[in-house]
């Protein structure tokens, strides 16, 4: 008994110093690196990746990357994620009540008959890959990857931990996008363009590739002697999946996605599958996102129903409520109760206060130049009346 009560103090102390570490962090890198130390007195790692992810698509949009898997196997890591598929997937953890999945105890079979284990964990020496993905009430917002080796194995006490940390970091990764997106810059590098062959190696490169690919978010590990991220042909994941994602049975002809970057915000990406150019198969476009091509992603964030979206939408372009019940086929009445759980979820008080909350915390600081102070405005057109 009291070996068994000492066992719950050490795992109730490292819950408390994860959660600590998670909400002092700065940035998703920094919860990252910060949650994986606290948690190592349970759940050791020998490689792991701190991923943030699109909460509609579930696609990677960035992370911390620096102790996962090393660079040259990256991109069979997400040619399998996003293109072959595998076992033990970001979209099963999903649909789960407890999203916390080991893959060895996923696989039917032979552990070879899993893609990820033939190709990158058996390779790496490793044993097994625990994943957990990152969400709260309102959406997936990112996942902990962690691969082990020779040791003892991933116990209940660590898969306990892992889904407590489930939630509260969820919660985490969701206040840092909003909190990034509201602090981002405006690029003034021009839009790039990378072209792929089937193995995903650069053919051709814009000169503006390497600006915007030092500043995605990197696989991190040193290769045989290489500074990850120095040569233009170690591509960050994100342009990997995306890639991939083209490339898959079924895909349509283009893809794109949003990126968070280190200085610059949430960037689009853009893919294309190329059709008899060999040896290019994909090309891969990356460009500053316009500011509202980030409001599907705001709004996720601030927990609004498909309803409230759609309301949102309508008060941002300046609709009146009689306007809004026309469009959405709701009484006038239903509008202001949605209105209502809509001020209430974003922490306004009004109309007005919506929009403008909605536009100083998350589309102003994109729209002035870095050094120039926000103007601040005087009497002028003001939202249409209830």
């Amino acid at each position: 008994m009291p070996d068994d009560m000492e066992g719950r103090g050490r795992l109730g102390r490292v819950r408390h110093d994860a959660v600590r570490a998670a909400r002092a962090a700065r940035t998703a890198e920094e919860m990252f690196a910060g949650v994986i130390a606290a948690v190592s007195p349970v759940l050791r790692s020998d490689v792991w990746a701190g991923i943030t992810v699109d909460p509609w698509t579930l696609m990677n949009t960035g992370g911390n990357y620096r102790d996962a898997v090393p660079g040259q196997l990256m991109p069979r890591m997400i040619d399998i994620e996003y293109r072959e598929g595998d076992v033990n997937s970001l979209p099963d953890l999903a649909r789960r009540p407890v999203p916390v999945g080991l893959l060895r105890r996923e696989i039917s079979g032979p552990p070879e008959h899993s893609p990820r284990y033939r190709d990158i964990i058996g390779p790496l020496g490793l044993e097994d890959e625990l994943r957990v993905l990152l969400r709260d009430s309102r959406g997936a917002w990112g996942a902990i990857i962690i691969g082990v080796g020779d040791g003892p194995p991933i116990g209940p006490d660590a898969l306990a931990l892992a889904a407590f940390l489930s939630r509260p970091l969820g919660e985490t990764l969701r206040r840092l996008h909003l909190t990034e997106r509201a602090q981002q810059k405006p690029s003034p590098v021009s839009p790039a363009l990378v072209m792929l062959d089937a193995g995903y190696r650069p053919l051709h490169l814009t000169s503006s590739v390497a600006a915007w690919f030092e500043d995605l978010p990197p696989h991190g590990r040193t290769i045989r002697g290489r500074t990850a991220g120095s040569p233009p042909a170690d591509l960050p994941p994100a342009v990997y999946a995306l890639a991939a994602a083209v490339r898959a049975p079924g895909a349509a002809d283009s893809l794109s996605s949003l990126v968070r970057t280190r200085s610059r915000g949430l960037v689009r990406l853009h893919a294309w599958r190329l059709e008899n150019q060999p040896p290019a198969e994909v090309a891969v476009v990356v460009e500053p996102a316009g500011p509202g091509e980030h409001a599907a992603l705001i709004i996720a964030a601030y927990g609004l129903t498909p309803r409230e979206r759609d309301i949102t939408a309508l008060v941002l372009r300046g609709h009146s409520t009689a306007e809004i019940s026309e469009q959405a086929r709701l009484s006038r009445h239903t509008v202001q109760d949605h209105l209502k759980s809509i001020f209430d979820k974003t922490g306004v008080r009004s109309r007005r206060d919506l929009v403008a909350t909605l536009f100083t915390r998350h589309y102003q600081p994109a729209l002035i130049p870095s050094g120039h102070p926000p103007h601040k405005p005087g009497p002028g057109p003001q939202p249409p009346p209830g």
